[in-house]
């Protein structure tokens, strides 16, 4: 089974076929992020294991969805879901007399191209409605980390090897995501010179 290809039906446009395997490579993607931070996560702070086991479990559920025809949904879904599970993660761990972490934030930043990503300006209003949440979720930041506390060793996130780790993954998000609006651009570009 190619999870790729979950929920491409032959009567969709090649548009909308491409944007559901990108939502799928995205689902993919965040299901390995969320496996591979609960792993790291629960071996010092099991407390916080649960937002990236969240994630994993909604990024699974997400192929699902797609599996059974529920693309839009699934689609909709993704473009904010693991923005929501690191800003949940990154506001439990900051304490309320702390500063934002900034490779967590980095990482949130890189986040939000998943919109970009999953809608193209054929869907203007998903866009901008996908692209409203991940912004504001950005921008009450702040205002979680003040409500939202578990008792952690914040210098842990910041001089450990997480930090280094966090770095890389905003950066491979940022690039992963970039990689998949440019090969959809080309495969639209390509489907344009056929026709």
């Amino acid at each position: 089974m190619n999870f790729f290809h979950l929920g491409i039906k032959d009567d969709v446009t090649p548009y909308m076929k491409g944007k559901v395997k990108l939502s799928n490579q995205v689902s993919i993607m965040c299901a390995f992020i969320g496996f591979f931070y609960a792993f790291f996560i629960y071996a010092h702070y099991e407390a916080l294991v649960i937002y990236p086991a969240m994630l994993f479990v909604i990024s699974i559920s997400l192929l699902a969805l797609n599996h059974f025809g529920m693309v839009q949904t699934s689609r909709f879904l993704a473009s904010f879901q693991m923005l929501i599970m690191a800003s949940l993660f990154h506001a439990s761990i900051i304490q309320s007399s702390d500063s934002f972490l900034i490779p967590f934030f980095c990482s949130m930043l890189a986040m939000t191209l998943i919109p970009w990503v999953l809608y193209g300006m054929e869907e203007k209003v998903m866009l901008i409605i996908s692209l409203t949440i991940c912004y504001g979720l950005l921008l009450s930041q702040g205002y979680l980390n003040q409500i939202l506390e578990i008792p952690v060793d914040v210098a842990f996130f910041r001089e450990s090897y997480l930090n280094i780790m966090t770095y890389a993954f905003a950066i491979a998000i940022a690039v992963v995501l970039l990689i998949m609006m440019k090969l959809d651009d080309s495969e639209r570009y390509k489907l344009k010179e056929v026709e």
